[in-house]
């Protein structure tokens, strides 16, 4: 028993957030794990498909059987393993601001204490349209039409859909409709989680977790086992603070192209895009 489709990204584009409603879909089997990853790690594809399937084996009489496993839109290697095991498998892919994306991101590893560096350091590092498992994609990972044009070499343009991350906050009901069609299932299932949040963002308040996350510089004088020490206490809700004039501009630069080239294929308007990336995330 194999899926019949994967939502294959993006990271944080609400891919948490579509995997609990369709979860919810009485005709929709999701594999209990989010982020399976068989197709992104290698340690997890050298296992074979049987321990793939294992993750689909409770599925009974669903129309459509799938997996969330944002990895799956950037590898280099993944539109190709796909194919090789499931050449008629349905693609889902939700796309967000990049210059947002890669806040949110980074933002995500900084409140892990992942992340020494500022923004702007990680600007100057990590800056890149090449995606490279091994690495940091905080910027690479929002080239969404490098990663489109790589599906395509082996599916249909019909096998993949995908929708603006913005469209899921502002009509909800529309973008999940959309995918139950795109699905074969039936359209008219409403969920009342449909305008929640399932991958909030949150810090904590203690003074030693605050200062760390605040000076980032000093995450690397502590191993990295010993931060999670730092967990504890209250926690309160996050929205990452707008970065510097200067990085947006370059960032604008940067996905100019490749966000002109998405809005050309999908024949959409993203001018919001660059509106919202001047605010906290």
């Amino acid at each position: 028993m194999l899926p019949t489709f994967l939502i294959i990204g993006s990271q944080k584009a609400g891919t948490t957030s579509i995997h609990h409603i369709l979860n919810q879909h009485p005709q929709i089997f999701m594999a209990e794990k989010k982020e399976i990853n068989f197709f992104f790690k290698d340690e997890e594809y050298a296992r074979g498909p049987e321990a793939y399937a294992e993750h689909f084996s409770d599925s009974a009489d669903q129309l459509a059987r799938g997996e969330a496993s944002p990895g799956y839109i950037c590898h280099p290697e993944a539109p190709a393993r796909i194919h090789d095991l499931l050449p008629d498998v349905k693609l889902i892919l939700t796309v967000r601001d990049p210059i947002r994306r890669a806040i949110s991101q980074y933002w995500d590893n900084r409140r892990h204490l992942n992340e020494p560096h500022t923004f702007a350091e990680a600007l100057d590092l990590y800056l890149s349209d090449e995606y490279h498992p091994d690495q940091i994609g905080y910027f690479s990972r929002g080239v969404y039409m490098r990663y489109i044009r790589n599906y395509l070499e082996y599916f249909p343009r019909k096998n993949l859909l995908i929708l603006p991350f913005e469209e899921m906050l502002t009509a909800p009901e529309t973008f999940y409709q959309r995918i139950f069609k795109f699905l074969g299932v039936n359209t008219d299932f409403q969920s009342e989680d449909i305008d929640q949040a399932f991958n909030p963002t949150e810090v904590w308040m203690n003074i030693f977790y605050q200062i760390l996350i605040r000076k980032p510089a000093y995450q690397k004088y502590i191993p990295a086992k010993l931060r999670r020490l730092f967990f504890w206490g209250k926690k309160v809700r996050f929205s990452a603070p707008s970065i510097d004039d200067a990085s947006r501009k370059k960032l604008e630069e940067f996905y100019r192209p490749w966000n002109d080239e998405l809005v050309d294929f999908l024949g959409v308007d993203l001018s919001s895009w660059s509106e919202a990336s001047s605010k906290r995330v």
